[in-house]
């Protein structure tokens, strides 16, 4: 696998401060102490031309007696001498430098020219350079702690921000919360190192589990909206412009020295690239937390989300906030309702959202079956729980406390189990007791505002959506081997056409694997790279693994990809971690389902009997785009093996159904997508109550592909 060229930066192996100090006053003094209090792995090199020893390190009096130059050195001198100190470091074989200094482009015209020179140092010595103007740097993984302040605990949200107060705050919310940072960058005046390659970096760094960016100006827009396009795919990013108005942009100009451009444009851009912008401080991390803990929402065409609340108050305001947030609610099936009616009680509404009356309220655990009954509804692709959980024990009885601890298990099984994201509202949040602590450690949010907790609702269906639309941008972003897509972005593609598929998580490590394990269930493992369209036939494929066999698994299947690329001319290109999925069970049939534009016919459709040996023995049939119900009883009447699926000598027949809405969701995902050739689900496990796709591939169009 390559390496990212800011790694030296993000994850360096040694590091020195240029301009340490014994006078703990001094930022000189202050990194080095934060360093060793964060466990910094490395050696640290203290620098300065008065020699002796600071904090029990030794002191070198210049960069260059440094035998072995570090990759990373913070630069805590005045901003007169800094281009200077970047030079020399560059000179010496330093990668990185770290730029706090302010009195620079942000000053004025002899700023700028001082500026102008750090940047023809680094460029005539090759060291990358953050900042000036910058608020620090921090890997917390690996201990590293340019920011000051105590040291964090490794987490999973990385903060890019352009203030260092901004950043403070996020960095003091994240402190209080189990979901943690995992990488702050303060770019500062990006007069190297920007916005761009810095999101390029946090999408390979695989502790980061989502995005937040506070910015006021950039660089280079039209390469942060490209790189956020490409990023937000895989991670979600949450962003909050600074500089919105007349007064802002002035305040940014004397800030960063950022041009703040057009509001409305940057706000399209930001749509248009999959981030998710948010209007206030308190809502960008209370975002980035859920994004960070959460999957995002899938919600269909009639999907949406599913709100729970004890009582009608709640109820009522969630849904005025929902339809302004233009946030749809699910339409719950009538099995659903009653279902909830049975549970909470005749006084219950079990609209949505669902007031469950003061069932909760003798025993919350009501809530936990509510969960489960709404997440099973094929309408629900998220949940809010509103209202007064966690604090039961303190309204009502102290006995209802274990109850509520078991509750708090419940919700989090289901959401973890179903892939359900969950979002939890409770007036009782500032008291953090045990209930919403145990929801937080398992990684469900709870916020004390409904609104921040709409908000957050939003956030997990926008990305989604966001992520469905990059997907579809790919002909024009993608540069992948012949033009096709991970199945993790095929996936995105066709699902929001109603396409159900098995169960998959998508691993990037192999401890994502091991947390999956720890029971006695069966597993399906299959790598993830564009490159690698045909899996199997890199022995890419592992089914029927055991429990206590999935992280080896993971590593089988990741070499398998890597060395499958490598020998047949494609090293350059990723493995993207595995997909991970419970075993099905064996279905009547396995089909191939896919449709693609035909250079002569345009949009046409196949239908066949699928699998690994689809190409030994195929029978499948073709039909012109669009289809119609007669079409499709006779492409079933024109396979060989057809009448297996109607039912066969007594054996059950599959969902013909199933079978033709599958085919009609292909269809409008071509028919929605210009930029997509081809969509194939291979197999699709056909059962007589259920159809599920278990593979998918996809390839980008070229031009002449489009007019079709």
């Amino acid at each position: 696998m390559s390496v990212h060229p800011l790694a030296p930066i993000f994850e360096p192996r040694s590091v020195g401060v240029v301009g340490a100090s014994a006078n703990p006053e001094k930022r000189g003094h202050q990194v080095v102490a934060a360093l060793q209090e964060s466990g910094f792995r490395g050696p640290i090199y203290p620098v300065n031309p008065r020699g002796g020893e600071i904090l029990g390190l030794g002191v070198s009096r210049s960069i260059v007696d440094i035998q072995d130059a570090p990759d990373l050195v913070y630069v805590a001198t005045p901003a007169f001498v800094a281009p200077d100190v970047v030079r020399e470091c560059g000179a010496a074989g330093v990668k990185g430098a770290v730029v706090p200094a302010v009195g620079f482009r942000e000053s004025g015209d002899d700023g700028a020219a001082l500026e102008i020179r750090m940047v023809e140092a680094a460029r005539e010595t090759g060291i990358r350079v953050v900042g000036p103007n910058t608020s620090g740097l921090l890997n917390t993984h690996l201990g590293l702690h340019m920011v000051g302040g105590e040291p964090l605990a490794p987490g999973a949200l990385a903060i890019v921000s352009q203030s260092g107060n901004v950043a403070l705050d996020l960095m003091t919310r994240a402190s209080r919360r189990p979901v943690g940072v995992s990488i702050y960058v303060g770019p500062g005046n990006e007069c190297d190192v920007g916005f761009d390659e810095i999101l390029e970096f946090l999408a390979g760094h695989e502790p980061t589990r989502a995005i937040v960016l506070y910015l006021e100006g950039v660089r280079d827009g039209r390469a942060l909206f490209d790189a956020a396009r490409s990023v937000t795919r895989t991670k979600p990013i949450v962003v909050l412009k600074g500089g919105r108005s007349e007064a802002g942009v002035r305040s940014a100009r004397s800030h960063t020295g950022s041009i703040a451009g057009p509001y409305e444009v940057f706000r399209a851009a930001a749509r248009d690239s999959g981030m998710f912008e948010v209007e206030a401080s308190d809502e960008l991390f209370a975002v980035g937390e859920t994004l960070a803990t959460q999957p995002r929402a899938s919600c269909l065409a009639d999907g949406g989300f599913v709100v729970i609340s004890d009582g009608g108050g709640h109820a009522t305001l969630a849904a005025d906030r929902f339809a302004a947030d233009g946030v749809p609610l699910a339409g719950l099936s009538q099995a659903t309702r009653t279902d909830l009616q049975e549970l909470f009680g005749p006084a219950a509404s079990v609209e949505n959202p669902v007031d469950a009356a003061g069932a909760p309220d003798r025993d919350p655990s009501v809530l936990a079956a509510a969960a489960r009954i709404a997440a099973n509804d094929p309408a629900c692709c998220g949940i809010m729980l509103s209202g007064l959980f966690g604090g039961y024990a303190i309204r009502f009885a102290e006995s209802l406390h274990e109850t509520e601890l078991a509750t708090a298990n419940a919700l989090a099984a289901t959401a973890s189990e179903g892939r359900v994201p969950l979002v939890v509202h409770s007036l009782y949040e500032s008291r953090s007791t045990e209930p919403l602590t145990r929801l937080r450690d398992l990684g469900v949010p709870v916020f004390e505002s409904l609104e921040i907790a709409v908000t957050c609702c939003r956030g997990l269906a926008d990305t989604g959506q966001g992520a469905r639309r990059t997907a579809r941008r790919l002909a024009r972003d993608s540069s992948a081997v012949s033009g096709w897509i991970s199945e993790v972005e095929a996936r995105t593609l066709v699902e929001s056409h109603g396409v159900c598929f098995a169960e998959a998580k998508h691993c990037r490590s192999r401890g994502e694997v091991e947390a999956l394990s720890g029971g006695s269930g069966r597993w399906a493992m299959k790598a993830v790279s564009a490159a690698l369209p045909h899996k199997s036939e890199a022995g890419a494929v592992m089914l029927d693994v055991p429990d206590h066999d999935l992280a080896d698994g993971f590593d089988s299947c990741v070499a398998a990809a890597r060395s499958h690329l490598e020998r047949y001319g494609s090293p350059g290109w990723g493995v993207e971690g595995v997909l991970v999925g419970p075993m099905l069970p064996a279905p009547i049939a396995e089909l191939i389902v896919g449709v693609r534009r035909d250079p002569s016919f345009g949009p046409v459709a196949t239908l066949g009997f699928g699998g690994v040996d689809v190409e030994l023995a195929p029978d499948a049939v073709t039909r012109l785009l669009p289809l119609s119900g007669s079409d499709f009883e006779a492409m079933i009447d024109d396979l060989a093996r057809g009448p297996t699926l109607r039912g066969y000598r007594g054996r059950p027949g599959v969902d013909l159904s199933g079978v033709e809405e599958l085919l009609g969701g292909l269809a409008e995902a071509l028919a929605s997508n210009p930029d997509i050739a081809m969509i194939e689900l291979n197999p699709v496990f056909a059962y007589p109550d259920r159809i599920i796709a278990v593979d998918a591939i996809a390839r980008c169009s070229d031009p002449a592909e489009r007019r079709n």
